[in-house]
């Protein structure tokens, strides 16, 4: 199969086929490679796994494979592209750092758990409990003989003595009330001296502990060497100058392929990531996918500088017409069109040609922030509904919000033993670490309720 003339862009989702052919060559011999010490069938089984063909200076062409993150535990197995740092310093690094977090940690155990910690907290609790309850007794008191002071003086409005005497009641109970402020004050302040010196403690801990896990991370991820095909090497954290990498960067395999492509003097031709193992989120066994953008966006273009490489295709976006989308409805308030397939809803961070930019350029003179009030993928095509006004977008957004706008899909899909009518419900969620893919999520995916039924099935497709 012959060698595709530029790299394919990694972040596409479907790879070159003579990649396919070498996932599909290590696809067979994964059931006898490293079975022993990773169960991909287990529950969170799966693993990523990846293929980079490559040719040799003597134009003889072979592939090399990887797995992302570890494997049963390993980040080295024999017939993998390996991690690329030096995975003794890493270790010798991590376990260095785990000892110190351990070390902070056992001493805020030992303070949380201590006898004086638990009896100043006691104490604290018993006094707290025992000024309230003089607090709450004095102002039960004043308040009756406040009362009974104000009936005395209605029926003794004209007895001058007996109207001092009250006066002089009044402050008495007054100054009373303050001195039993002040002491109750002074009280709570002696027993929560102990508690506060102790807290402080456990909070100057949580502190080391979280200024010390930032710096280990820094220096785990200042053993990353990102190298590229043209020799330029650079630290990790350089390519996301404006955080520190998330958690996996560096340690996906399209960037292993790479590595090891690059230490071996190949020249990458093309790579394909699939998964392998049980299903995850919307992972399927055996099916591929591009590469995150959140980890490998900005490491794979540095990685692949040197080479001739596509554009992804979410970046070489098709050129639509002056016209497009198609005016459907239009009236004073809404604005009804037709979105093709292949344009975006509303801008991306490389394309901001969209729907909701060429609305913007129709309609200046709108104030409020979006006109859009529903979006759609930009695969799919049809009906979008924006608001040429703050008060319809209000209104109209509300109705999206209470579900009270019904939506209906017409699609086309690959063969698939269907029954005739039938409902997908499963909670969604960004996939964080692949924007803008969605995966299930029982913890904090959103409802989403799809109702289908089965129109039309040809011999390859439904």
């Amino acid at each position: 199969m012959p060698a595709p003339h530029r790299f394919p862009s990694p972040f596409n989702n479907q790879p070159h086929a003579l990649a396919k052919v070498a996932a599909a060559h290590l696809q067979q011999r994964l059931p006898s490679i490293a079975a022993d010490v990773h169960d991909f069938k287990g529950t969170n089984g799966g693993k990523m796994r990846g293929v980079l063909v490559g040719e040799t200076a003597d134009h003889e062409t072979g592939y090399m494979c990887a797995y992302s993150g570890m494997l049963g535990g390993h980040w080295n197995i024999p017939g993998f592209a390996p991690a690329i740092f030096n995975e003794v310093t890493y270790h010798q690094l991590l376990s260095e750092g785990q000892h110190q977090l351990d070390t902070i940690e056992r001493e805020r155990q030992s303070i949380e758990e201590s006898a004086e910690y638990h009896n100043a907290k006691q104490t604290l609790h018993r006094v707290t409990l025992d000024t309230t309850r003089l607090i709450e007794d004095n102002k039960s008191c004043n308040a009756l003989r406040k009362q009974q002071r104000s009936e005395q003086r209605v029926r003794h409005a004209d007895n001058a003595d007996l109207i001092a005497e009250l006066n002089h009641q009044s402050r008495t109970d007054k100054r009373a009330r303050q001195q039993l402020q002040h002491n109750v004050q002074t009280q709570l302040a002696i027993a929560q001296k102990p508690v506060a010196a102790l807290d402080d403690k456990l909070h100057q801990l949580i502190v080391r502990r979280r200024k010390y896990s930032a710096m280990l991370q820094r220096k785990l991820f200042d053993e990353y060497v990102i190298r590229s095909v043209n020799a330029a090497s650079v630290p990790l954290r350089s390519l996301f100058p404006d955080k520190l990498p998330p958690g996996g960067a560096g340690d996906c395999a399209a960037v292993k392929l790479l590595n090891a492509a690059i230490t071996h003097r190949l020249t990458p031709l093309c790579l394909a990531e699939f998964w392998w193992g049980a299903a995850s989120g919307l992972r399927e066994h055996g099916r591929f996918y591009p590469a995150c953008r959140g980890k490998c966006r900005p490491i794979l273009p540095h990685m692949l500088s040197g080479l001739n490489v596509d554009a992804p295709a979410y970046e070489t976006l098709p050129q639509f017409p002056a016209d497009q989308p198609a005016v459907v409805f239009e009236d004073e308030s809404i604005i009804v069109v037709n979105k093709p397939a292949g344009m975006l809803s509303v801008p991306g961070h490389a394309v901001t040609d969209s729907v909701e930019t060429r609305l913007r350029k129709k309609f200046p003179q709108t104030t409020n922030q979006t006109l859009l009030l529903h979006r759609l993928d930009q695969a799919t095509s049809g009906v979008m509904v924006a608001a040429k006004n703050a008060v319809t977008h209000k209104h109209l957004h509300q109705q999206f919000q209470q579900r009270r706008v019904q939506k209906q899909y017409l699609a086309r899909l690959q063969k698939i033993d269907l029954p005739v009518n039938g409902e997908i419900n499963l909670p969604l969620r960004v996939d964080i670490d692949d924007r803008p893919r969605q995966l299930v999520c029982y913890q904090h995916g959103k409802k989403a309720l799809t109702k289908y039924r089965v129109l039309h099935e040809e011999p390859n497709t439904t």
